[in-house]
């Protein structure tokens, strides 16, 4: 291909990156291009998880240009939001704010993320009715801090002669998940604290407490009342960014959260439902500089994820509850991201399992099963970044669009697009 049709591909690739519409990934477009889980690499989204990076990643703005995972054809999960360090000169620290259209998981950037890795290690919760975030940080000699607030709410009361009801969760919620219990209302409170502890190390450590809350009550008729037994739900993070030699940056990464899902129904008589998540993770990744600016990323981590349940609200059928665990004894990740020329830059990476083992174990029915399930799991994504002046804007490739046999990116044309997710960020 001559030089001057291969100009003309990229730009035309550019535009299309602008111009295609976009589905669900996973995580913000950089890191979802990569495979990769944001606590590894140093990016901006890390504020959501390490409230001490706000002080840190410099002043911008950012949009999330949503994905088609609403009902029918409705794009959903749309956010725009700014870091702002330069606010009153920075006599009062950095500002973050963040104005979403549906609530992120448990320090994440977006609506479909995870706290770590995993089947069953997803924030459960998906109430979408957002109300703010707001972020706070301010950096002083060697030690940086952030603070983390936000709030997602919704209520309905009726008033009629006989019934009076009263609804305090997302209705919405409901219809993706089919129970009350996951759509709970929030409020969240998070702190982190970061030290540079020589000019070689920092490390981050950061708490997010969230209190989880539903009801759901018609009286005095039926008198009927179902709420949450217990509301909190938390992660604790830790990281190290260890300068190991001049192009190369190790990154040990230690994770825990619970969720906690138990409920009680009040009927006369009170029944209570223990369900909880936890899960935890440990492991380890290289940052190698490449060439001019270019970055490879390998690693390898330890998950394991355990549902607690006695609602029967995951995996199974309604009649039966079920623990479920899993283990992934190791993990191991590897991603690249290469600057093609001064505006143009391509991503890929990929993480497959070994030794993973999924346990499906009922507690109050012997004539079930116990089922033990191994598998290699295996995840893979490209992406690509294009630089207009001072607009990033980061793409996420299809899955099922690459194809080499009718073309350069033109074998099929996947539902949504060549670029399911695109995200742009403005820094100034």
């Amino acid at each position: 291909m001559s030089s001057r049709w291969m100009s003309k591909f990229l730009v035309l690739s550019a535009l299309l990156v602008m111009a295609l519409p976009v589905v669900a990934f996973a995580q913000t477009s950089r890191l979802e291009g990569m495979t990769l889980q944001g606590d590894y690499v140093k990016d901006y989204t890390a504020i959501y998880t390490y409230p001490s990076q706000v002080p840190n990643v410099g002043n911008l703005v950012y949009g999330e240009l949503g994905n088609t995972g609403g009902v029918g054809t409705a794009v959903v999960d749309r956010s725009v939001g700014a870091i702002l360090g330069n606010l009153f000169d920075g006599r009062f620290g950095t500002w973050a704010l963040h104005l979403r259209q549906l609530t992120p998981d448990l320090g994440q950037g977006d609506v479909v993320s995870s706290p770590t890795s995993g089947t069953v290690g997803g924030d459960p919760n998906v109430n979408g009715n957002e109300e703010f975030d707001l972020m706070w940080g301010r950096k002083t000699g060697t030690m940086s801090i952030g603070l983390r607030l936000n709030r997602s709410f919704w209520s309905q009361e009726t008033s009629l002669p006989a019934v009076q009801t009263t609804l305090k969760r997302d209705p919405l919620g409901l219809a993706v998940t089919g129970d009350e219990n996951l759509a709970r209302n929030i409020m969240g409170f998070g702190g982190g604290v970061g030290f540079e502890m020589n000019p070689n190390t920092s490390i981050d450590v950061a708490l997010l407490y969230q209190s989880r809350t539903f009801e759901n009550t018609t009286s005095p008729i039926v008198g009927t009342n179902t709420k949450e037994d217990n509301g909190t739900s938390y992660l604790l993070s830790g990281r190290a960014m260890w300068q190991y030699q001049s192009n190369v940056v190790v990154t040990p990464v230690f994770k825990y959260y619970s969720y906690d899902l138990s409920r009680q129904e009040i009927t006369g008589t009170t029944a209570t439902f223990d369900n909880t998540i936890k899960g935890w993770q440990i492991g380890a990744a290289g940052n190698w500089s490449l060439g001019s600016n270019d970055l490879f990323v390998l690693g390898v981590d330890f998950v394991s994820n355990k549902v607690e349940q006695s609602d029967a609200l995951f995996g199974t059928a309604a009649d039966d509850s079920t623990d479920i665990t899993e283990n992934m004894f190791p993990r191991v990740f590897a991603a690249l991201e290469t600057h093609v020329n001064s505006w143009l830059t391509v991503r890929m990476g990929a993480s497959k399992g070994a030794f993973t083992k999924l346990t499906f174990e009922p507690r109050n029915n012997p004539s079930k099963p116990k089922v033990e399930t191994t598998s290699t799991s295996f995840d893979m994504n490209i992406g690509c970044g294009v630089k207009l002046g001072t607009l990033q804007l980061d793409a996420v490739l299809a899955d099922n669009s690459f194809q080499f046999s009718n073309g350069l990116l033109g074998g099929q044309t996947p539902t949504g697009g060549f670029f399911p997710k695109v995200t742009a960020t403005y820094s100034f």
